[in-house]
């Protein structure tokens, strides 16, 4: 598949440059400005306008319309330049980007096991604003993340993360990864991840929404049901004001289900898919998928 980012744009120069001109415009000026530079991407991409209509489609069928695809275009650029603001204001003025935040109690059970806790989200909303809240909690976090393009992405994301208290932890495909996983695990922090976005197809499951199967990650139930860690679904939205709305889930346990291993990742990745399955057809223009999904499952 085709990278999910501008290799043009994805930076860590034009990342310095979206916070600046976040600190210059202010929340709705660099709103503003954000909306007109995705829609002037979106007009020069077709391609990418292509993929996400194909995204779209498995949401919204024949009802999908062209404005949902513009809109969410629009509300990308929107969240870009929040996401900018993040790096741009101090802490009071980051938390203002939250119109409410409901079910921290949920993590805070979850951590009481003493086994840490897999946070799990998918591409909606601005899911790093997560990270201000956690610091908020005084809960331990730590990001999962694919090695950026360059070292100096990698550094500025790291460094973005930081001044809100969060650590990242670049992962590979190897073993090495979830022995680094599951020692944050066992130091009892919560490990952020989102599984919408699978890489490669060993370890995807498809899930049948309205119009047709979406892929997830079964990385996150491995991840739970070997180390032990309960699983937490959350979910963060923009509301109609253009702020935030925040929520974690009740937290999943599961264990093990007879010797095939395989189906019973299966079943628990389709049980924790179907939680993101509201927002996601409830917000199409939230789901922020700029390859085409449909590649992964073998459609034409």
């Amino acid at each position: 598949m085709k990278p999910h980012y501008s290799q043009t744009f994805y930076r860590a120069f034009w990342f310095n440059a979206g916070v600046g001109l976040a600190r210059l415009l202010g929340v709705k000026g660099a709103r503003r400005a954000s909306r007109v530079l995705a829609e002037i991407y979106r007009l020069t991409h077709p391609q990418t306008q292509t993929a996400v209509r194909e995204n779209l489609a498995l949401l919204c069928g024949p009802q999908l319309r062209e404005q949902t695809v513009r809109r969410t275009f629009r509300n990308f650029g929107a969240t870009l330049a929040d996401y900018f603001q993040l790096g741009a204001r101090d802490k009071p003025h980051a938390l203002a980007l939250i119109e409410s935040r409901r079910g921290f109690e949920h993590i805070q059970g979850a951590l009481a096991d003493g086994k840490g806790a897999l946070l799990v989200t998918v591409h909606t909303g601005l899911f790093e604003l997560g990270g201000v809240l956690m610091e908020e909690f005084r809960l331990p976090l730590v990001v999962l993340s694919l090695p950026e393009p360059s070292a100096a992405l990698n550094r500025w994301r790291t460094a973005y993360r930081q001044g809100w208290g969060a650590e990242t932890l670049e992962i590979g495909t190897d073993q090495f990864s979830f022995v680094n996983i599951s020692h944050q695990l066992a130091q009892g922090k919560c490990v952020a991840m989102l599984m919408d976005r699978p890489h490669g197809n060993g370890d995807v499951v498809f899930a049948d929404f309205p119009y047709g199967r979406v892929p997830f990650s079964t990385g996150p139930v491995w991840l739970s049901l070997l180390t032990g860690a309960p699983l937490v679904p959350g979910n963060i939205l923009a509301t109609e004001s253009g702020n935030y709305a925040v929520e974690a889930l009740p937290p999943l346990r599961w264990q093990w289900r007879g010797p095939d291993r395989a189906a019973t990742v299966r079943e628990y990745t389709l049980e924790l898919a179907n939680r993101f399955r509201e927002p996601l057809c409830n917000h199409p223009d939230q789901w922020y998928q700029f390859t085409p999904l449909s590649r992964l499952s073998g459609q034409p």
